[in-house]
Protein backbone atom coordinates (compact mmCIF):
# COMPACT_ATOMS: atom_id res chain seq x y z
CA UNK A 1 0.00 0.00 0.00
CA UNK A 2 1.29 3.48 -0.85
CA UNK A 3 2.10 5.69 2.11
CA UNK A 4 0.14 8.95 1.98
CA UNK A 5 2.30 12.05 1.64
CA UNK A 6 1.75 14.84 4.12
CA UNK A 7 2.26 18.48 3.15
CA UNK A 8 5.50 18.55 5.13
CA UNK A 9 6.91 15.29 3.80
CA UNK A 10 6.17 16.18 0.19
CA UNK A 11 8.64 19.02 0.33
CA UNK A 12 11.66 16.75 0.55
CA UNK A 13 12.49 13.42 -1.07
CA UNK A 14 12.42 10.43 1.23
CA UNK A 15 15.93 9.06 1.57
CA UNK A 16 17.68 6.67 3.86
CA UNK A 17 19.82 8.21 6.59
CA UNK A 18 23.24 9.07 5.27
CA UNK A 19 26.43 7.97 6.95
CA UNK A 20 27.93 11.36 6.17
CA UNK A 21 27.30 13.71 9.11
CA UNK A 22 27.29 16.72 6.81
CA UNK A 23 24.92 15.45 4.12
CA UNK A 24 21.67 16.81 5.54
CA UNK A 25 23.10 20.21 6.41
CA UNK A 26 24.55 20.61 2.94
CA UNK A 27 21.83 19.06 0.82
CA UNK A 28 18.90 20.87 2.42
CA UNK A 29 20.51 24.14 3.40
CA UNK A 30 18.57 26.96 1.76
CA UNK A 31 21.68 29.08 1.28
CA UNK A 32 22.48 28.13 -2.28
CA UNK A 33 18.87 28.08 -3.42
CA UNK A 34 18.00 31.43 -1.88
CA UNK A 35 21.20 33.09 -3.04
CA UNK A 36 20.85 31.66 -6.52
CA UNK A 37 17.24 32.76 -6.84
CA UNK A 38 17.99 36.26 -5.59
CA UNK A 39 20.84 36.63 -8.05
CA UNK A 40 18.79 35.29 -10.96
CA UNK A 41 15.85 37.58 -10.19
CA UNK A 42 18.20 40.55 -9.99
CA UNK A 43 19.70 39.73 -13.38
CA UNK A 44 16.27 39.26 -14.93
CA UNK A 45 15.23 42.70 -13.71
CA UNK A 46 18.30 44.21 -15.35
CA UNK A 47 17.52 42.40 -18.60
CA UNK A 48 13.91 43.60 -18.44
CA UNK A 49 14.55 47.28 -17.83
CA UNK A 50 18.11 48.05 -18.94
CA UNK A 51 18.83 46.05 -22.11
CA UNK A 52 17.78 45.89 -25.73
CA UNK A 53 18.85 44.29 -29.03
CA UNK A 54 21.65 45.72 -31.17
CA UNK A 55 21.19 46.69 -34.79
CA UNK A 56 20.54 43.73 -37.07
CA UNK A 57 23.51 44.82 -39.19
CA UNK A 58 25.81 43.90 -36.30
CA UNK A 59 24.81 40.22 -36.47
CA UNK A 60 26.73 37.61 -38.43
CA UNK A 61 25.52 33.99 -38.77
CA UNK A 62 29.10 32.90 -38.11
CA UNK A 63 28.76 34.16 -34.53
CA UNK A 64 26.23 31.47 -33.69
CA UNK A 65 28.60 28.73 -34.83
CA UNK A 66 31.40 30.26 -32.78
CA UNK A 67 29.04 30.35 -29.80
CA UNK A 68 28.23 26.64 -30.25
CA UNK A 69 31.91 25.70 -30.42
CA UNK A 70 32.76 27.60 -27.26
CA UNK A 71 29.68 26.30 -25.44
CA UNK A 72 30.79 22.75 -26.23
CA UNK A 73 34.17 23.60 -24.72
CA UNK A 74 32.62 25.01 -21.56
CA UNK A 75 29.94 22.42 -20.81
CA UNK A 76 31.45 19.25 -22.28
CA UNK A 77 35.15 20.07 -22.42
CA UNK A 78 35.71 21.70 -19.04
CA UNK A 79 32.94 19.69 -17.40
CA UNK A 80 34.21 16.27 -18.41
CA UNK A 81 37.86 17.21 -17.94
CA UNK A 82 37.09 17.51 -14.22
CA UNK A 83 35.31 14.15 -14.04
CA UNK A 84 38.65 12.50 -13.26
CA UNK A 85 37.41 12.82 -9.67
CA UNK A 86 35.82 9.38 -9.49
CA UNK A 87 33.32 10.29 -6.74
CA UNK A 88 32.52 13.80 -7.98
CA UNK A 89 31.43 13.36 -11.60
CA UNK A 90 27.95 14.83 -11.16
CA UNK A 91 29.42 17.82 -9.37
CA UNK A 92 32.04 18.33 -12.06
CA UNK A 93 29.55 18.41 -14.93
CA UNK A 94 26.51 19.77 -13.08
CA UNK A 95 28.21 22.63 -11.27
CA UNK A 96 30.10 23.47 -14.45
CA UNK A 97 26.75 24.11 -16.13
CA UNK A 98 25.45 26.20 -13.22
CA UNK A 99 28.58 28.33 -12.89
CA UNK A 100 28.81 28.82 -16.64
CA UNK A 101 25.33 30.26 -17.07
CA UNK A 102 25.55 32.44 -13.96
CA UNK A 103 28.95 33.81 -14.96
CA UNK A 104 27.73 34.56 -18.48
CA UNK A 105 24.71 36.49 -17.24
CA UNK A 106 26.77 38.43 -14.72
CA UNK A 107 29.41 39.30 -17.29
CA UNK A 108 26.87 40.59 -19.79
CA UNK A 109 25.80 43.18 -17.23
CA UNK A 110 29.09 43.90 -15.45
CA UNK A 111 31.35 44.16 -18.50
CA UNK A 112 28.94 46.47 -20.30
CA UNK A 113 28.83 48.69 -17.20
CA UNK A 114 32.65 48.61 -16.98
CA UNK A 115 32.87 49.75 -20.59
CA UNK A 116 30.54 52.66 -19.88
CA UNK A 117 32.60 53.71 -16.85
CA UNK A 118 35.93 53.37 -18.66
CA UNK A 119 34.64 55.28 -21.66
CA UNK A 120 33.36 58.07 -19.42
CA UNK A 121 36.59 58.35 -17.42
CA UNK A 122 38.91 58.29 -20.44
CA UNK A 123 36.57 59.98 -22.95
CA UNK A 124 37.06 56.93 -25.14
CA UNK A 125 34.39 55.60 -27.46
CA UNK A 126 33.70 52.04 -26.30
CA UNK A 127 31.71 49.28 -27.97
CA UNK A 128 28.09 48.75 -26.80
CA UNK A 129 27.99 51.62 -24.30
CA UNK A 130 24.57 53.08 -25.12
CA UNK A 131 21.50 52.76 -22.89
CA UNK A 132 19.54 50.54 -22.84
CA UNK A 133 22.56 48.24 -23.08
CA UNK A 134 22.58 46.30 -26.38
CA UNK A 135 22.95 42.53 -25.99
CA UNK A 136 23.87 40.70 -29.18
CA UNK A 137 25.85 37.60 -30.06
CA UNK A 138 29.20 39.38 -29.71
CA UNK A 139 28.28 40.33 -26.14
CA UNK A 140 27.22 36.77 -25.37
CA UNK A 141 30.48 35.40 -26.81
CA UNK A 142 32.41 37.83 -24.61
CA UNK A 143 30.47 36.45 -21.64
CA UNK A 144 31.65 32.94 -22.52
CA UNK A 145 35.23 34.08 -21.96
CA UNK A 146 34.27 35.17 -18.45
CA UNK A 147 32.73 31.74 -17.84
CA UNK A 148 35.90 30.03 -19.08
CA UNK A 149 37.94 32.12 -16.64
CA UNK A 150 35.65 31.09 -13.79
CA UNK A 151 35.81 27.40 -14.69
CA UNK A 152 39.61 27.58 -14.61
CA UNK A 153 39.44 28.98 -11.07
CA UNK A 154 36.78 26.39 -10.20
CA UNK A 155 39.26 23.67 -11.13
CA UNK A 156 41.59 24.77 -8.35
CA UNK A 157 38.97 24.43 -5.59
CA UNK A 158 36.53 21.81 -6.91
CA UNK A 159 35.53 19.51 -4.06
CA UNK A 160 36.96 21.93 -1.50
CA UNK A 161 34.22 24.54 -1.75
CA UNK A 162 30.48 24.18 -1.29
CA UNK A 163 28.13 25.22 -4.12
CA UNK A 164 27.24 28.36 -2.18
CA UNK A 165 30.91 29.30 -1.88
CA UNK A 166 31.28 28.72 -5.62
CA UNK A 167 28.38 31.10 -6.26
CA UNK A 168 30.08 33.73 -4.11
CA UNK A 169 33.28 33.27 -6.10
CA UNK A 170 31.31 33.61 -9.35
CA UNK A 171 29.98 37.03 -8.36
CA UNK A 172 33.32 38.27 -7.05
CA UNK A 173 35.40 37.10 -9.98
CA UNK A 174 32.99 38.59 -12.50
CA UNK A 175 33.84 42.08 -11.22
CA UNK A 176 37.60 41.62 -11.06
CA UNK A 177 37.78 39.81 -14.40
CA UNK A 178 35.89 42.61 -16.16
CA UNK A 179 38.02 45.26 -14.45
CA UNK A 180 41.29 43.63 -15.49
CA UNK A 181 40.09 43.08 -19.05
CA UNK A 182 38.37 46.41 -19.73
CA UNK A 183 40.45 48.82 -17.66
CA UNK A 184 43.92 47.24 -17.64
CA UNK A 185 44.82 44.83 -20.44
CA UNK A 186 42.64 46.16 -23.27
CA UNK A 187 42.16 49.63 -21.79
CA UNK A 188 45.12 51.47 -20.30
CA UNK A 189 47.77 49.08 -21.66
CA UNK A 190 46.08 48.29 -24.99
CA UNK A 191 47.98 44.99 -24.99
CA UNK A 192 47.63 42.25 -27.60
CA UNK A 193 45.77 39.21 -26.24
CA UNK A 194 43.27 38.05 -28.85
CA UNK A 195 43.04 34.50 -27.49
CA UNK A 196 42.95 35.34 -23.79
CA UNK A 197 46.30 34.01 -22.60
CA UNK A 198 46.45 36.84 -20.06
CA UNK A 199 42.85 37.88 -19.53
CA UNK A 200 41.42 34.34 -19.34
CA UNK A 201 43.98 31.64 -18.56
CA UNK A 202 46.45 33.64 -16.48
CA UNK A 203 43.75 35.47 -14.57
CA UNK A 204 41.67 32.35 -13.94
CA UNK A 205 44.63 30.24 -12.82
CA UNK A 206 46.13 32.66 -10.32
CA UNK A 207 42.74 33.81 -9.03
CA UNK A 208 41.87 30.18 -8.29
CA UNK A 209 45.24 29.33 -6.75
CA UNK A 210 45.13 32.40 -4.51
CA UNK A 211 41.57 31.58 -3.42
CA UNK A 212 42.66 28.01 -2.67
CA UNK A 213 45.54 29.30 -0.58
CA UNK A 214 43.22 31.56 1.40
CA UNK A 215 40.79 28.70 2.02
CA UNK A 216 43.54 26.55 3.48
CA UNK A 217 44.44 22.90 2.99
CA UNK A 218 41.84 21.12 5.11
CA UNK A 219 41.77 17.30 4.84
CA UNK A 220 38.73 15.75 3.11
CA UNK A 221 35.76 14.91 5.32
CA UNK A 222 34.39 12.45 2.75
CA UNK A 223 35.74 10.99 -0.48
CA UNK A 224 39.12 11.73 -1.98
CA UNK A 225 40.45 13.57 -5.05
CA UNK A 226 41.39 10.29 -6.69
CA UNK A 227 40.75 8.89 -10.14
CA UNK A 228 40.15 5.44 -11.56
CA UNK A 229 40.26 4.03 -15.07
CA UNK A 230 36.69 5.06 -15.92
CA UNK A 231 36.95 8.60 -14.54
CA UNK A 232 40.23 9.17 -16.37
CA UNK A 233 38.57 8.00 -19.58
CA UNK A 234 35.75 10.52 -19.14
CA UNK A 235 38.34 13.23 -18.51
CA UNK A 236 40.00 12.32 -21.81
CA UNK A 237 36.65 12.91 -23.55
CA UNK A 238 36.72 16.43 -22.16
CA UNK A 239 40.28 16.87 -23.43
CA UNK A 240 39.30 15.75 -26.92
CA UNK A 241 36.40 18.21 -27.08
CA UNK A 242 38.60 21.07 -25.87
CA UNK A 243 41.32 20.16 -28.36
CA UNK A 244 38.92 20.14 -31.32
CA UNK A 245 37.23 23.46 -30.56
CA UNK A 246 40.18 25.41 -29.16
CA UNK A 247 40.95 27.23 -32.44
CA UNK A 248 37.40 28.63 -32.44
CA UNK A 249 37.96 29.89 -28.91
CA UNK A 250 41.21 31.67 -29.76
CA UNK A 251 39.88 33.27 -32.93
CA UNK A 252 36.35 34.02 -31.72
CA UNK A 253 36.77 37.80 -31.62
CA UNK A 254 39.01 38.13 -34.68
CA UNK A 255 36.71 39.22 -37.47
CA UNK A 256 38.88 41.95 -38.98
CA UNK A 257 40.52 40.29 -41.96
CA UNK A 258 40.72 36.81 -43.43
CA UNK A 259 44.49 36.68 -42.99
CA UNK A 260 44.21 37.39 -39.26
CA UNK A 261 41.53 34.72 -38.85
CA UNK A 262 43.72 32.29 -40.77
CA UNK A 263 46.71 33.00 -38.51
CA UNK A 264 44.63 32.55 -35.36
CA UNK A 265 43.40 29.16 -36.50
CA UNK A 266 46.67 27.94 -38.02
CA UNK A 267 48.93 29.04 -35.17
CA UNK A 268 46.59 27.52 -32.58
CA UNK A 269 46.41 24.14 -34.32
CA UNK A 270 50.18 24.00 -34.78
CA UNK A 271 50.81 24.96 -31.17
CA UNK A 272 48.34 22.33 -29.95
CA UNK A 273 49.94 19.63 -32.08
CA UNK A 274 53.39 20.52 -30.76
CA UNK A 275 52.30 20.55 -27.11
CA UNK A 276 50.54 17.22 -27.59
CA UNK A 277 53.60 15.56 -29.06
CA UNK A 278 56.00 16.72 -26.36
CA UNK A 279 53.50 15.99 -23.58
CA UNK A 280 53.54 12.31 -24.50
CA UNK A 281 57.34 12.42 -24.59
CA UNK A 282 57.72 14.23 -21.27
CA UNK A 283 55.14 12.03 -19.54
CA UNK A 284 56.89 8.86 -20.64
CA UNK A 285 60.26 10.28 -19.62
CA UNK A 286 59.06 11.12 -16.12
CA UNK A 287 56.88 8.03 -15.58
CA UNK A 288 59.38 5.23 -16.18
CA UNK A 289 58.44 4.64 -19.80
CA UNK A 290 54.66 4.87 -19.37
CA UNK A 291 52.09 7.65 -19.88
CA UNK A 292 50.30 9.37 -17.01
CA UNK A 293 46.66 10.05 -17.96
CA UNK A 294 46.75 13.30 -15.95
CA UNK A 295 49.54 14.61 -18.16
CA UNK A 296 47.86 13.52 -21.38
CA UNK A 297 44.46 14.89 -20.40
CA UNK A 298 45.85 18.30 -19.47
CA UNK A 299 49.30 19.14 -20.80
CA UNK A 300 48.34 18.31 -24.38
CA UNK A 301 46.17 21.45 -24.26
CA UNK A 302 48.94 23.74 -23.02
CA UNK A 303 49.77 24.93 -26.53
CA UNK A 304 46.29 26.39 -26.88
CA UNK A 305 46.71 28.28 -23.62
CA UNK A 306 50.09 29.75 -24.52
CA UNK A 307 49.34 30.83 -28.09
CA UNK A 308 46.47 33.18 -27.25
CA UNK A 309 48.49 36.39 -26.91
CA UNK A 310 50.31 35.94 -30.21
CA UNK A 311 47.86 33.91 -32.32
CA UNK A 312 47.20 36.52 -35.01
CA UNK A 313 50.76 37.84 -35.27
CA UNK A 314 52.84 37.11 -38.36
CA UNK A 315 55.43 35.06 -36.50
CA UNK A 316 55.56 31.99 -38.71
CA UNK A 317 54.31 28.44 -38.02
CA UNK A 318 57.68 27.44 -36.57
CA UNK A 319 57.44 29.94 -33.74
CA UNK A 320 53.93 28.70 -32.94
CA UNK A 321 55.33 25.17 -32.72
CA UNK A 322 58.12 26.29 -30.39
CA UNK A 323 55.60 27.98 -28.09
CA UNK A 324 53.54 24.78 -28.05
CA UNK A 325 56.55 22.60 -27.29
CA UNK A 326 57.75 24.81 -24.45
CA UNK A 327 54.32 25.01 -22.85
CA UNK A 328 53.72 21.25 -23.11
CA UNK A 329 57.03 20.37 -21.48
CA UNK A 330 56.66 22.94 -18.70
CA UNK A 331 53.11 21.75 -18.03
CA UNK A 332 54.10 18.10 -17.58
CA UNK A 333 57.06 19.00 -15.37
CA UNK A 334 54.72 21.22 -13.38
CA UNK A 335 52.44 18.29 -12.58
CA UNK A 336 55.42 16.26 -11.38
CA UNK A 337 57.32 18.91 -9.44
CA UNK A 338 55.30 22.12 -9.04
CA UNK A 339 52.06 20.65 -7.66
CA UNK A 340 53.75 18.85 -4.72
CA UNK A 341 55.73 22.01 -3.96
CA UNK A 342 52.56 24.10 -3.87
CA UNK A 343 50.91 21.65 -1.48
CA UNK A 344 53.90 22.01 0.83
CA UNK A 345 53.13 25.73 1.19
CA UNK A 346 49.39 25.21 1.61
CA UNK A 347 48.14 25.71 -1.95
CA UNK A 348 46.03 22.71 -2.96
CA UNK A 349 45.24 22.66 -6.69
CA UNK A 350 42.64 19.95 -7.32
CA UNK A 351 42.80 19.92 -11.12
CA UNK A 352 46.30 21.29 -11.57
CA UNK A 353 45.17 24.54 -13.18
CA UNK A 354 48.52 26.05 -12.29
CA UNK A 355 50.16 23.56 -14.64
CA UNK A 356 47.62 23.62 -17.49
CA UNK A 357 46.73 27.32 -17.41
CA UNK A 358 49.14 29.14 -15.09
CA UNK A 359 52.61 28.14 -16.31
CA UNK A 360 51.71 27.97 -20.05
CA UNK A 361 50.04 31.39 -19.82
CA UNK A 362 53.23 32.84 -18.37
CA UNK A 363 55.16 31.34 -21.28
CA UNK A 364 52.68 32.73 -23.79
CA UNK A 365 52.50 36.14 -22.15
CA UNK A 366 56.26 36.52 -21.91
CA UNK A 367 56.70 35.21 -25.47
CA UNK A 368 54.40 37.96 -26.68
CA UNK A 369 56.85 40.54 -25.32
CA UNK A 370 59.33 39.49 -28.00
CA UNK A 371 56.97 38.36 -30.74
CA UNK A 372 55.04 41.64 -31.04
CA UNK A 373 58.32 43.17 -32.19
CA UNK A 374 58.44 40.65 -35.07
CA UNK A 375 55.26 42.09 -36.59
CA UNK A 376 55.46 45.83 -35.80
CA UNK A 377 53.29 46.88 -38.74
CA UNK A 378 50.26 44.81 -37.68
CA UNK A 379 47.22 47.05 -37.92
CA UNK A 380 45.72 45.73 -34.69
CA UNK A 381 48.70 46.68 -32.48
CA UNK A 382 48.14 49.92 -30.60
CA UNK A 383 51.75 50.95 -29.96
CA UNK A 384 55.04 51.14 -31.83
CA UNK A 385 57.66 48.38 -31.85
CA UNK A 386 59.38 49.82 -28.78
CA UNK A 387 56.37 50.47 -26.56
CA UNK A 388 54.21 47.42 -27.39
CA UNK A 389 56.61 44.86 -25.82
CA UNK A 390 56.66 46.93 -22.62
CA UNK A 391 52.86 46.97 -22.54
CA UNK A 392 52.79 43.19 -23.01
CA UNK A 393 55.14 42.75 -20.05
CA UNK A 394 53.04 45.07 -17.91
CA UNK A 395 49.97 43.09 -18.94
CA UNK A 396 51.52 39.90 -17.58
CA UNK A 397 52.68 41.49 -14.33
CA UNK A 398 49.47 43.36 -13.58
CA UNK A 399 47.23 40.42 -14.48
CA UNK A 400 49.10 38.15 -12.06
CA UNK A 401 49.00 40.79 -9.32
CA UNK A 402 45.31 41.66 -9.77
CA UNK A 403 44.18 38.04 -10.10
CA UNK A 404 46.20 36.79 -7.13
CA UNK A 405 45.19 39.70 -4.89
CA UNK A 406 41.50 39.56 -5.75
CA UNK A 407 41.51 35.76 -5.61
CA UNK A 408 43.03 35.72 -2.14
CA UNK A 409 40.56 38.33 -0.89
CA UNK A 410 37.71 36.30 -2.37
CA UNK A 411 39.00 33.13 -0.72
CA UNK A 412 39.16 34.86 2.65
CA UNK A 413 35.57 36.03 2.24
CA UNK A 414 34.47 32.54 1.14
CA UNK A 415 35.70 31.22 4.51
CA UNK A 416 34.28 34.08 6.56
CA UNK A 417 31.29 33.65 8.94
CA UNK A 418 29.20 35.64 6.47
CA UNK A 419 29.43 32.75 4.01
CA UNK A 420 30.25 29.82 6.31
CA UNK A 421 28.58 30.24 9.72
CA UNK A 422 29.91 26.90 10.96
CA UNK A 423 32.30 24.17 9.94
CA UNK A 424 29.41 21.84 9.12
CA UNK A 425 28.29 24.16 6.33
CA UNK A 426 31.48 23.75 4.34
CA UNK A 427 33.39 20.49 4.72
CA UNK A 428 35.92 19.46 2.13
CA UNK A 429 34.20 16.66 0.24
CA UNK A 430 34.79 14.80 -2.99
CA UNK A 431 31.49 12.96 -2.94
CA UNK A 432 28.43 13.59 -5.12
CA UNK A 433 26.09 12.12 -2.51
CA UNK A 434 26.57 15.20 -0.33
CA UNK A 435 24.98 17.52 -2.89
CA UNK A 436 22.92 15.28 -5.21
CA UNK A 437 19.81 13.19 -4.63
CA UNK A 438 19.43 9.97 -6.59
CA UNK A 439 18.21 6.45 -5.87
CA UNK A 440 21.68 4.97 -6.29
CA UNK A 441 22.87 7.02 -3.30
CA UNK A 442 20.27 5.49 -0.98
Amino acid sequence: MDTPMTEESSLLPVTKPSSNPYSTALAYSGKLGNGLMALQVGLVLVFLFATTYPDADDYSPAEYYIWKDIMAMLLIGFGFLMTFLKQYGLGAVGFTMLLTVMSMQLNIVIELIMRVIYGFITSTEMKDTSFPMPIGMSTIIDSQFSAATLLISFGAIIGRASPYQMLVMTVSQSFFYAFNKVFIVFGILAAEDVGGTMTIHMFGAYFGLAASMAMGASPPEKGSPEADKVSDLFAMIGTTVLWIFWPSFVGATETGTAVNEMRCTTNTIISLMASTGVSFWASQKLCKGKFDPVHIANSTLAGGVAIGSTARLNMGPGVAAVIGMMSGIVSVYGYVYSSPALEEVGIFDTCGVGNLHGLPSLIGGLASVAIVAMDPTAEFLNHNAYLQPFMQLLGVILTVVISATSGYATGVFMKSPTVVPSKNDSPVVYEDEVYWHAEYFE
